[in-house]
């Protein structure tokens, strides 16, 4: 369970020229381990997020989960690969209004046309491991936002992927739930045996195996002591 990315560029246009978001980025994410990653607004933190979600493809570059070599692939089967091995934790929630949250999560399975007595279990088994045992059958409007992400979080880890990526997820939360979630994140995380990559503006938030930043569109790792 790992991902890797090698070499990545990525261009946009910018009036009659092109910016680098991506200069020729690489980064290596095993089993278990959690990576923040850091940098100012604008610096390329989402679109390396999007990259490896595989929700963009790299102008170059390879992108490997668990050795499949994702830039390859066809569209169809770049679809499939994300929907079969990558959780994405989002910054809002982006639950459905009318589901319940043990819904929410089961919504994972019905999409890959698994959804059966087992991943409803499993479903309600996640919801309580993040711990709303209480609050299975409530709906998006009856839970906190703390709530939410923790739904989120399960609906994440529903699929059982190989890498987890996280887009600010405590951005909208108090310091102290924003805390409570990241550290549910990395445990849940680590316990499941998932890479895991962590956008954050708050990397001391986070109990990361390591802690990476971008500049000049590069990957650099450092140790967070050093890091401000």
């Amino acid at each position: 369970m790992s991902i890797e990315l090698d070499d990545i560029v990525v261009t946009v246009p910018d009036g009659d020229q092109t910016r680098t978001l991506l200069d020729h980025a690489s980064l290596v994410i095993g089993r278990g381990e959690v990576v923040a990653l850091s940098g100012p607004s604008g610096s390329g933190k989402s679109t390396l997020l999007a990259v490896a979600a595989l929700l963009l493809r790299a102008d170059r570059g390879t992108v490997r989960i668990d050795g499949v070599d994702a830039h390859a692939a066809n569209d169809r089967d770049r679809t499939l690969l994300r929907q079969q091995h990558i959780g994405v934790v989002y910054q809002n929630a982006n639950l459905f209004p009318s589901l319940t949250a043990r819904q929410q999560v089961e919504l994972v399975a019905h999409v890959r046309g698994e959804l059966d007595h087992h991943a409803r279990e499993r479903a309600a088994d996640l919801l309580r491991t993040v711990g709303l045992d209480s609050r299975l059958d409530a709906r998006p409007a009856e839970l906190s936002g703390g709530e939410r992400q923790r739904v989120n979080i399960a609906r994440a880890l529903m699929g059982r992927p190989s890498v987890i990526v996280a887009d600010e997820p405590t951005a909208s939360l108090d310091a102290s739930r924003g805390e409570q979630i990241m550290k549910l994140l990395v445990d849940r995380a680590r316990e499941s045996g998932v890479a895991t990559l962590v956008v954050t503006h708050l990397p001391e938030q986070v109990a990361a195996t390591r802690h990476v930043t971008i500049e000049h569109g590069g990957l650099v790792e450092r140790d967070w002591s050093d890091a401000a």
